[in-house]
């Protein structure tokens, strides 16, 4: 890195932080594994001897950098410069604001396990950039964020704004490392969320020009109130040639923006909030005003992918000690939304609390309906009235019933919007608009959480529910989102980011009112499966695949996003499965939280003898699920719907001395497979068919006697 000097480097538990700063006084930031066995390259500082550069360089007598710091603090103000060249519609890094950031001090709190890296920027009009890095001694990952004050003598509008920039990528190459760099993503759509993606860089367009000209960046994200809809916010680069990979990942519950960009040899990758152009985000600065951006987490490690995002979910288990003490435990769930479809009734819930009775289910929720006066689902979503015709005893009594009978009783709430036929929907004081118009998409309109009088309306309609009848389980689901923002404040997409803020202040008011609540967030599914929304749940629903041959494999993506113990996942079982199936459904839940509906009362014994030993067998692992690292095998699969093949998925404990492995077949499945262990291991124990052969061999696991879509469970001790 010889034109940049270093300012400093902090050692934190298996990382480096490195800061760089140049003649310029730009501050950049990358982040190594620590003590790694590859030196930082020697770079080369010009490409004044390339073929394509010797005339040019000739002519005008001047050098042609290799590379160039990028600001640690990426920003946009109105009325600059635009950045260039060819950035303009395409990126706003590099704008005159964030060439003007200089550095002006660095300090570092010391907090003992946790410590906070403050670096400070200023400009000559009094604006100040703050970026914090907070790192734990004790985890494998840091969470960066960036605080701008304006003390200037006008206001400004920021049109962009970073929660992070990493840049020095990598510092193991010379050059522009071609044939050296891959970029990985997760795709995500409704009932199949979670695809990875794996591009060479250059595939992508990012290789360096034969000038080092041309601003190359490819910036994606997501628009709306569903921040998992198109992609997760995650982006990973990785130096295949020394087998080391850096990610980051976005704590943001609306529009974001990730962006892998280059100009020369070196690669940078940045994201926060999404800007004006991608989002309609503007933001105004008053005189002695601040901003905070949304959190990023960031990690690096010597891997592959499956070693970075078993480091990176781990950031989600922060927030574990704010959960209710019943969560410790994992409970398994029942949901009725498989059994009733929206029709619940008094009668058909004490029905399914008696199928239950010999299970291990703790958690009983009654999903949509149980406001309905007529049959229907979805109806009159806002007003949240109990129905009268459908619990003619009172709701109360039913809870207390479920109560008796061993479980903890939940309720689903889509509290965020309503639908019509209820009386806030024609509220129009208190709903989100657009253009000045009510924004309305499809059936639904969405309340305005910026106004206390919504808070207020749903403190009585949810909070006070939930009290009076005793149910400690609320199932919060979101399914549609308002897209771009909304009126009300300096831009649209300002009014998403002010509006959900005010959706999560709600969250956690209901936390602080009722301290053992247990809050599972939906959203269609998958589509709030990111770090802000799941620190404040117990956990989030996996994706709305209920019955598709796909659920392991969709299961097996989340992890890699989302914390096992928050991996909420389906089973749901019918009267005509077969044992087989009921097994491959089974088992399938054993890739994160066991949530099980469908025709649990019209079972055969031996059906349910197979769930409720899954169930058994669950109790046995579960402590590997809320504590331990993954890895998964397998056919890669072009068709969800047509999955072929096999996958098998192992979970170690975080002590490394116990396992499981999690294994589907699929369509075409081979008659035996071998899985490759980690060390020598015993089998102490298994969920699966008469048929189903399993021994160890050395290192490896053997199955064999496989057929089409077999599910199993193998238990693994050192």
């Amino acid at each position: 890195m010889n034109i940049f000097n270093k300012l400093s480097t902090y050692n934190i538990n298996d990382m480096s932080i490195h800061y760089w700063i140049d003649e310029d006084q730009i501050v950049g930031m990358t982040i190594t594994p620590y003590n790694f066995e590859f030196p930082f390259a020697e770079r080369r500082t010009n490409i004044n001897c390339e073929p394509t550069i010797r005339s040019l360089y000739k002519v005008f007598n001047k050098d042609f950098p290799a590379y160039h710091q990028e600001n640690l603090v990426q920003l946009k103000v109105i009325g600059d410069i635009q950045p260039s060249p060819f950035a303009g519609g395409t990126s706003s890094r590099n704008s005159e604001a964030t060439q003007k950031l200089k550095f002006v001090e660095q300090n570092i709190v010391d907090g003992g396990i946790k410590n906070t890296i403050i670096t400070k920027l200023a400009d000559d009009r009094g604006l100040i950039a703050n970026h914090y890095v907070i790192c734990w001694s004790d985890q494998p990952f840091i969470e960066t964020y960036t605080e701008i004050k304006n003390n200037g003598a006008t206001a400004i509008k920021l049109e962009m704004l970073s929660s992070f920039s990493l840049g020095g990528l990598s510092p193991y190459q010379s050059a522009d490392g071609v044939g050296c760099y891959n970029v990985h993503r997760f795709l995500s759509t409704w009932s199949a969320e979670g695809r990875h993606e794996c591009q060479p860089i250059e595939k992508l367009n990012l290789e360096k020009s034969w000038a080092s000209f041309g601003v190359r960046s490819l910036k994606f994200g997501q628009v709306g109130s569903m921040p998992v809809k198109g992609y997760f916010p995650f982006v990973a680069l990785e130096d295949n040639t020394v087998g080391v990979i850096w990610g980051a990942q976005l704590a943001i519950p609306g529009s974001w923006q990730l962006e892998v960009s280059r100009i020369s040899d070196l690669v940078n990758i940045s994201g926060g909030l999404a800007d004006r152009e991608f989002g309609h985000w503007v933001k105004t600065l008053d005189i002695g005003s601040s901003f905070e951006t949304p959190k990023a987490i960031l990690s690096c490690c010597k891997g592959d992918i499956q070693d970075l995002t078993n480091r990176m979910v781990q950031y989600q288990n922060l927030a574990n000690e704010k959960l209710p003490k019943t969560e410790a435990d994992l409970p398994i769930i029942f949901n009725d939304w498989c059994t009733t479809w929206g029709n619940p009734s008094e009668e058909n819930i004490i029905k399914i609390a008696d199928s239950l009775k010999n299970s291990q289910v703790k958690y009983l929720v009654m999903d949509d309906g149980w406001f309905n006066d007529k049959p229907g689902i979805q109806q009159s979503i806002g007003d949240w009235n109990i129905s009268k015709t459908i619990y003619p005893r009172g709701f109360k009594i039913l809870c207390q019933e479920l109560v008796k009978k061993g479980f903890i009783p939940g309720i689903w709430f889509e509290l965020e919007s309503c639908t019509r036929d209820s009386s806030i929907f024609e509220m129009k004081e208190h709903l989100l608009h657009k253009d000045g118009h009510i924004l309305q998409v499809g059936n639904r309109r969405f309340l305005d959480f910026r106004d206390p009088w919504v808070h207020e309306y749903l403190y009585e309609k949810v909070i006070k529910m939930l009290k009076e009848n005793g149910i400690t389980y609320i199932k919060t689901d979101y399914n549609d989102t308002i897209g771009i923002g909304c009126d009300g404040s300096d831009s649209l997409g300002e009014g998403l980011r002010e509006h959900l803020v005010g959706v999560q202040k709600f969250y956690k008011r209901m936390r602080n009112e009722i301290p053992n609540l247990v809050i599972e967030i939906c959203s269609s599914g998958g589509h709030r499966l990111e770090p802000s929304w799941l620190s404040l749940g117990s956990m989030g629903g996996f994706s709305d695949s209920h019955e598709g041959l796909d659920i392991p494999i969709i299961a097996a993506n989340t992890q890699m996003m989302v914390t096992a113990r928050k991996n909420l996942i389906w089973a749901v079982l019918r009267k005509d499965d077969s044992i087989s199936r009921i097994y491959y459904s089974m088992s399938a839940t054993f890739l994160g939280r066991m949530c099980i509906s469908g025709d649990i009362f019209d079972l055969t014994d031996e059906q349910m003898r197979c769930v409720n030993a899954a169930q058994r067998f669950y109790n046995k692992v579960k402590k590997t699920i809320s504590d331990g690292f993954s890895r998964r095998f397998g056919t890669e699969q072009l068709s969800y719907t047509v999955p072929k093949g096999y996958q098998a998925h192992i979970r170690t404990n975080s002590n490394g001395n116990e396992a499981f492995v999690t294994i589907h077949t699929f369509q075409n499945a081979p008659k035996e497979i071998s899985v490759q262990l980690d060390g020598v291991w015993t089998i102490y124990d298994a969920y699966k068919q008469e048929h189903l052969n399993i021994n160890i061999n050395g290192e490896k696991l053997v199955v064999s006697g496989l057929k089409d879509f077999n599910g199993l469970v193998i238990a693994l001790k050192r």
